[in-house]
């Protein structure tokens, strides 16, 4: 009979934040899309189209972190991989939304960028490594 590798903290912890950045993916998507419907006498930076699709841009990239976040819990070689691709696309996300809306976003696009760098960085480690190998 094979042992089950005991899944690591790092992982454990990956695993809530890729929870948490699906969830407030899904939360922040939601109020852009229903902004977007109810724009009178708001001044905002954005367009109404260009807030409903970044809206549903969101609503996407919560779906698929929520995805990824059962793969990984579960073990996920594949997963693992495709959460780093998302994570390294939500910090290339916050460096082009900080270029281009600039204080509106400043901390949101921070928080993003260093949680989104944490989570890869704890998925590159040995112990990681070694979960996901023999899972």
């Amino acid at each position: 009979m094979s042992e089950t590798a005991r899944r690591p903290a790092g992982v454990t912890f990956v695993v809530i934040l890729t929870w948490v950045a699906a969830i407030t993916d899904l939360v922040t998507g939601a109020a852009f899309v229903w902004l977007s419907l109810n724009l009178e006498g708001v001044d905002i930076a954005l367009t109404e189209s260009e807030l409903r699709g970044y809206g549903f841009a969101l609503l996407a990239t919560g779906l698929l972190a929520a995805a990824f976040a059962l793969g990984l819990a579960a073990g996920s070689q594949l997963s693992r991989v495709l959460v780093m691709l998302l994570m390294a696309g939500r910090i290339a996300a916050a460096i082009y939304a900080s270029s281009v809306l600039g204080d509106l976003v400043r901390w949101q696009a921070l928080g993003q960028g260093v949680g989104s760098a944490l989570v890869i960085a704890a998925l590159a480690t040995p112990s990681a490594f070694a979960y996901f190998r023999s899972s």
